[in-house]
């Protein structure tokens, strides 16, 4: 089960699982589900995002502010400031989404490669997806998934999720052999999960 940011409630079940054992599990669980609707409902949501001058964006932790040119040669640039094209604003979204999505890759293929080495846990690819609300996952074959938004977290909340999915290469599970593995390779990861829960709301676009 899933309360989304929104404070709607996502049940995943497998697929021949009957109606009324999911309803028994929903209604076993109303207290957490109470409690979870009311922490979405009064979390303050970041404001959406209007794509003028000097507006904030988030770039691996940091605030970056927006800059328009009218002479610019790529719809979207980064010089310690997010630099937009001006014929690219009337298509700001999906032209910032490409660049975080770019850069989302990039990080994330150098900090697999790292984490991998040391770890010794070689996955067979790496995507960049969109979920709203998972930050990675790893298929039965060992392929990596990236939500691109995280390329707005700071580095050791990255870091921590391409650890988290490494390990996944050894352990298809979350027992104490996957969370030893995690441990030694991101000592700091109670925080990081924690980071996400309380933040990953800021990492919307």
């Amino acid at each position: 089960m899933e309360v989304r940011t929104d404070a709607t409630l996502v049940v995943r079940a497998p697929r021949r699982m009957p109606l009324r054992e999911i309803h028994r599990f929903i209604s076993s669980h109303e207290e957490w589900i109470e409690r979870k609707t009311a922490e979405a409902i009064h979390r303050p949501q970041p404001p959406l995002k209007e794509f003028r001058e000097g507006e904030g964006f988030l770039v691996t932790g940091k605030t970056c502010h927006l800059h328009i040119v009218s002479n610019a040669t790529r719809d979207v640039d980064f010089d310690g400031r997010l630099v937009l094209s001006a014929k690219a604003v009337p298509c700001a979204r999906e032209a910032i989404t490409r660049w975080y999505r770019k850069q989302a890759r990039i990080l994330f293929t150098a900090r697999v490669q790292h984490f991998a080495e040391v770890m010794r846990c070689q996955p067979v690819s790496i995507r960049i997806t969109s979920p709203r609300r998972r930050w990675g996952s790893c298929g039965v074959y060992n392929s990596l998934n990236f939500n691109w938004r995280l390329i707005m977290a700071p580095p050791e909340i990255i870091d921590y999720v391409v650890v988290h999915e490494l390990a996944h290469v050894r352990y298809k599970h979350h027992g104490p052999d996957f969370w030893d593995v995690v441990s030694k390779f991101h000592p700091d990861h109670r925080q990081a999960k924690r980071w996400l829960k309380d933040n990953g709301h800021l990492l919307e676009f």
